[in-house]
């Protein structure tokens, strides 16, 4: 196969209309004798819903509630959640009512029109109160909703074997998406008939489930094609406006258009799950991890959303990317009167980061070891074993990110540093590619001929901004011999794709990759069998093979991993402490790379969304109240935050992949956290056990140090 594309620093295909303005976002769809919606949201964070009084509306506004519904639930794994809360409150801005108006001002106006009637109940505000029986259960079963352990060898024995033993409480935060898009969905009723929606969304085939559910129609009457996307990260894989905006469209026969402001987005959408860990770690004198031993509570809000999946991965990754012969790992999901914590990039697998590599990075300063040494040392490689007895079965160069930070420019510059307030940090991290054990993981692409050497190839994916499209494109155009500009993407649409699932777990173009290779294999099978040269099409399909096998163990364990060795460079003021960081360099073994250009973007910005992690982002709550829901009290980083960011790739070549590739889109964000605090460590001494790591954690952190002294 001769390639031409792959591998080369291609600009995306949809770029130019994104710059130019000629996009479609869903908020920019806008048809005539369309309604604008607003949606009526409790005022309280728990509560029983006694009345909404309508009576101050104007005539010609509309109002739907859970009665309209056919069937009041959003479809996920556990049906927790109702469309609109006709009763029971769970978090403060959860949906009770719908108001439709010809204008988005009207219909705004009309919602805080509404009087919603509430008898407050106790407030679960955090893991602490979920797991306290004097206080309220959220659901039937109580607050807990999983609990996952489990152990591999023996963790006492590890810990007797050991010379040194550290032991420390962690905690991050709840964090926003933050995307530049908020969400949105328009509706409208379509020529045939038909309901049509167009949203901003990860995952047009769960959006046309959740729509056909509430709404109690067949499947084929509903479409659903995703819009321009600005954005996602785990945010938008799961219901945001879809099901408001249909319902309004199917059930009025009229346009129908629903979008968040930047407020309600940040009190009341998906947020990376808060977590409290104890971790307990012994090594031996050489720096070998003999023991892990590490809990994890995780605030999972009000619903259950991908929370069990989150703490699948959160159990399989905590104890990171190395080879412990003893590990136990007890970890558990709790509901809260918070915003439901669902999908964010990285999957659980920052906050388990945050605390074991900082253990390790303090591990080799009390052994006198380097701290990328330490890591080299205990480093998973093929063939061995993962945290929860899973075989590393696939491509594994851990060691060659590791290598490939030690010599870059950034990680040498430590031997000429003389400035005090200069300071280096490390850290390792890895992330599972593709849904886990058990989980049907699928994806069908369909390759068209529309004339000789000119073709149209349909996937099911969507293209969130990361990349994929652009990657796919080049795959075919190399696979098919043609040119990039002879092929043609038809993406993300249920009446013209096959189901591929969601644009989630590092899985796109891997598992999408795979299926538009077979449909080319199929392709020409049909041509050389067929002759002639009439237009073919042929339908090819894939799937994660780990995705059918039986663990023995919880949780959704992998056999395929991408993984990354993270660097920082920093500066510190120790009269106030502002950091400044200075440097950052990355080194990602995600297999072949297709695209260095769409990689080193990917990289970028997952490391500037982890500087937000690690220096300030936190949804702060009171009694479930967001009180930081703007961004002037938000605070996410600006170009003026993030430094210089060198991107390494380990040349690699994953089998399985097609054409040598993994998963890379989420493991940017896994270990910059630690690595930064390990940095802030290293010139002050100070142990900063919780994220973010603000100005005031600094300096008290600080001033705890000199007292000691």
């Amino acid at each position: 196969m001769a390639e031409h594309y792959v591998g080369l620093g291609l600009g995306r295909s949809e770029g130019m209309d994104k710059a130019s303005g000629r996009a479609l976002y869903a908020g920019d769809y806008r048809e005539e004798g369309m309604l604008e919606l607003a949606l009526v949201r409790s005022p309280v964070s728990h509560g029983i819903l006694e009345e909404l009084d309508f009576s101050a509306l104007p005539k010609d506004v509309l109002v739907f509630t859970a009665k309209d519904l056919a069937v009041n639930v959003v479809e996920d794994v556990i049906e927790d959640q109702p469309v609109l809360a006709d009763r029971h409150v769970r978090f403060k801005g959860e949906p009770v009512a719908i108001v439709a108006a010809d204008t988005r001002e009207r219909a705004r106006e009309a919602a805080a029109l509404v009087k919603v009637v509430c008898r407050p109940l106790v407030v679960v505000r955090d893991v602490a109160d979920a797991a306290n029986p004097e206080f309220p259960a959220l659901h039937g079963d109580g607050n807990l909703l999983v609990d996952f352990e489990n152990e591999k060898g023996s963790v006492e024995q590890g810990f007797a074997d050991s010379a040194l033993i550290l032991e420390q409480d962690f905690e991050t935060p709840v964090q926003d998406h933050g995307y530049m898009e908020p969400e949105a969905c328009f509706a409208r009723i379509d020529g045939d008939g038909r309901l049509l929606a167009y949203t901003s969304t990860q995952n047009v085939f769960h959006d046309h489930r959740m729509i056909c559910r509430a709404l109690g129609l067949a499947p084929d009457q509903v479409r659903v094609k995703a819009a321009t996307v600005g954005g996602g990260f785990g945010g938008k894989d799961g219901n945001t406006a879809q099901i408001f905006a249909a319902a309004v469209a199917w059930l009025t026969k009229r346009p129908a258009k629903l979008v968040f402001d930047r407020r309600e987005s940040l009190e009341t959408s998906y947020k990376r799950h808060g977590v409290r860990m104890h971790v307990k770690m012994g090594f031996s004198r050489d720096g070998r991890i003999l023991a892990f031993d590490g809990t994890g509570d995780l605030d999972t809000g009000a619903y259950a959303g991908l929370g069990p999946a989150v703490l699948g991965l959160f159990t399989e990754h905590f104890a990171g990317p190395y080879d412990i012969p003893n590990v136990h790992i007890k970890s558990r999901l709790w509901y809260t009167n918070k915003p439901a914590a669902h999908a964010m990039r990285g999957f659980g697998a920052p906050q388990g980061a945050f605390a074991t590599e900082t253990l390790i990075s303090r591990a080799a300063g009390k052994l006198g070891l380097d701290p990328i040494e330490i890591r080299l040392k205990n480093a998973l490689e093929t063939g061995k074993y993962g945290a929860l007895g899973q075989k590393m079965e696939h491509c594994v160069d851990f060691k060659g990110a590791l290598e490939l930070i030690r010599t870059s420019d950034l990680w040498k510059s430590r031997e000429a540093n003389r400035d005090p307030y200069v300071g280096y940090g490390i850290a390792g991290g890895h992330l599972s590619c593709g849904l886990g054990k058990n989980i049907p993981d699928t994806a069908s692409v369909v390759v068209e001929e529309t004339k000789p050497g000119y073709y149209r190839i349909r996937v099911g994916f969507v293209d969130i901004g990361q990349g994929s499209r652009t990657a796919l494109k080049a795959m075919a155009a190399d696979a098919l011999e043609t040119d990039l500009d002879h092929i043609e993407m038809i993406m993300s649409d249920t009446a013209e794709t096959l189901d591929c699932g969601s644009a989630a777990g590092s899985r796109s173009t891997f598992i999408a990759g795979n299926a538009l290779l077979a449909a080319v294999k199929e392709f020409r099978r049909k041509r050389a069998e067929e002759g002639g040269a009439a237009p073919l099409a042929a339908t090819g399909h894939a799937s994660f093979p780990e995705s059918a096998k039986a663990f023995s163990t919880p949780g959704f364990p992998h056999a395929m991993y991408t993984f990354i060795a993270q660097a920082v460079k920093l500066r510190l003021d120790p009269v106030t402490g502002n950091v400044i960081l200075l440097d950052v360099a990355a080194a990602t073994e995600a297999g072949r790379i297709i695209n260095p250009l769409s990689m080193a973007g990917q990289i970028q910005g997952g490391v500037a969304m982890s500087v937000g992690y690690a220096l300030g982002e936190n949804c702060v709550f009171e009694d479930g109240r967001l009180l930081n829901a703007d961004f002037s009290t938000y605070l996410m980083p600006t170009s003026l935050d993030v430094p210089h960011i060198a991107s390494y790739h380990v040349d690699a070549y994953e089998q399985a992949g097609p054409m040598g590739v993994k998963g890379a889109a989420e493991v940017s964000t896994v270990s910059i956290a630690p690595a930064i605090g390990g940095a802030i460590e290293q010139i002050s001494g100070a142990r900063l056990n919780s994220l973010p790591f603000d100005i005031d954690k600094i300096l008290q952190a600080m001033e705890k140090k000199e007292e000691k002294q």
